[in-house]
């Protein structure tokens, strides 16, 4: 089995669909490669956009919001 399909089988968490099983390797890795970036990318706005959000509140607010919503 290609390591890139097992990358992509971890990172759907799931069976994959046929499409994706079917790709040739070096299509695997792009694609793998591409769900990668998304991923630090959707990370780093979600971290920007919740930080954004908590300077709304009150300073003393702040660090008890923080630590309800686990960060």
């Amino acid at each position: 089995m290609d390591d890139a399909v097992a990358e992509l089988r971890e990172q759907f968490r799931g069976p994959l669909p046929a499409a994706v099983e079917s790709l040739d390797p070096a299509a695997a890795r792009d694609l793998a490669a591409a769900l990668r970036s998304a991923r630090r990318r959707q990370r780093a706005e979600l971290t920007s956009a919740t930080d954004e959000s908590l300077r709304a509140l009150p300073r003393p607010l702040r660090v008890l919001v923080r630590r309800v919503i686990g960060l």
